[in-house]
């Protein structure tokens, strides 16, 4: 049986577009190893996501205003534009099939010394955190100050 150019064609197209997706789905599944890049600098960098991290927290028990402020006079890597990150960006940092050095579900590359960190989100006098021990977001007073810490971010791309 011949077949017409045109339906050639398509079938062509097909496979090609199947090749592309099947690629793209091999490519979702970047092992944590190959996902995260020391800087050697005192960053980290997500290559999923692009975004650049400090790879440590700031240690201490912290408020949320004062987690802000932090961020924003943070210098590392050479880079000043550091920010509070999201819950979602955290929220993409949580791996449940691993931890670091201290327990936590993140990259061994980032090392967080409590297991909830502020994120940039508010609501009135409240303020979220994303714990790295169960993967939830918990909203408590701005004032707080028990055992959260802070993870600068910036946009690496």
């Amino acid at each position: 049986m011949m077949l017409g150019s045109r339906t050639k064609f398509i079938l062509k197209s097909i496979q090609v577009t199947g090749v592309i997706a099947l690629i793209g789905f091999l490519d979702i599944a970047v092992t944590a190893s190959e996902r995260f890049s020391n800087n050697g600098d005192g960053t980290v960098t997500d290559v999923k996501t692009g975004l650049m991290w400090a790879a440590k927290d700031n240690g201490i028990p912290i408020n949320w205003p004062d987690a802000l402020a932090y961020c924003q006079d943070y210098s590392s890597g050479g880079h000043t534009d550091w920010r509070l990150p999201t819950l979602a960006e955290l929220a993409s940092l949580f791996d449940s099939k691993s931890t670091n050095r201290r327990g936590y579900h993140i990259t061994k590359l980032i090392d967080t010394s409590a297991q909830s960190l502020w994120a940039s989100e508010y609501r009135g006098f409240e303020a979220a955190r994303f714990n790295f021990t169960y993967g939830q977001v918990f909203w408590l007073r701005q004032n707080y100050s028990g055992p959260t810490r802070v993870l600068p971010v910036r946009n690496g791309r």
